[in-house]
């Protein structure tokens, strides 16, 4: 009897040491807040750099794969992403607006996403097809050109699956951003895309990829001199 009072007390203990031991270990749930504000510079082919966030990881696609220089930044969660960014060679003549001096005309208003089977062809285009229809300047007075387009994730289906197929509302519309800079000076151009999953297919302003392109790493493009 007294062995098993014995035993009872130990196992007691032993609850009370794992709970306090739980109590004092940093909850799973809440990962440590990192510096969001925080960059660090990476080099592109030798020719740019350009500043992301320190928490991204950099890779570059092999060159066996890729014809040009692919470089693909990774972020895990809480700021999960994946942004790509090219370096192709200039190449031909892109039209230019004899009244603007820019590549395609000016748009106005605020940033407008139509679903990828109704933009237009004939706008020009970044390598994935997602339209370039406005521009912005960024330092040493280069147009960036961008736009996006919006995929309905319902209608992605394949030839064994129904069609639309059940789609989270969170995840239903993904929009993909496109950001080219033709710098003919220097024969290069940079492309830098991203997407941003969520429930409208109408999009008014840059959300997830787009917004850390449009305000943080496009901006910070600069040639190795």
């Amino acid at each position: 009897m007294q062995t098993t009072h014995v035993l009872v007390l130990i196992l007691i203990l032993s609850v009370c040491c794992v709970s306090a031991s739980q109590r004092s270990a940093p909850s799973a749930s809440k990962p440590l807040k990192r510096s969001d504000d925080k960059l660090k510079q990476v080099e592109l082919d030798g020719k740019y750099t350009i500043q992301v966030p320190n928490y991204f990881s950099a890779g570059r696609v092999d060159d066996k794969i890729a014809a040009v220089p692919i470089y693909v930044f990774n972020a895990e969660q809480p700021h999960y992403t994946t942004i790509h960014v090219s370096v192709s060679p200039y190449s031909g003549e892109i039209p230019i607006n004899p009244q603007t001096g820019k590549f395609v005309p000016p748009a106005t208003g605020h940033l407008i996403c139509e679903l990828n089977d109704s933009a237009n062809p004939l706008t020009l285009a970044a390598d994935d097809g997602t339209p370039l229809t406005r521009y912005f300047t960024i330092q040493d007075d280069r147009d960036v050109y961008y736009g996006c387009a919006v995929v309905d994730n319902a209608y992605e289906c394949s030839a064994h699956a129904q069609c639309p197929h059940p789609v989270a509302l969170a995840s239903r519309y993904t929009t993909r951003y496109a950001f080219t800079v033709f710098d003919k000076k220097n024969n290069s151009t940079i492309e830098f895309t991203g997407s941003n999953d969520g429930p409208s297919k109408t999009i008014t302003k840059f959300e997830g990829d787009g917004k850390l392109l449009r305000y943080t790493i496009v901006p910070s493009l600069r040639s190795i001199r």
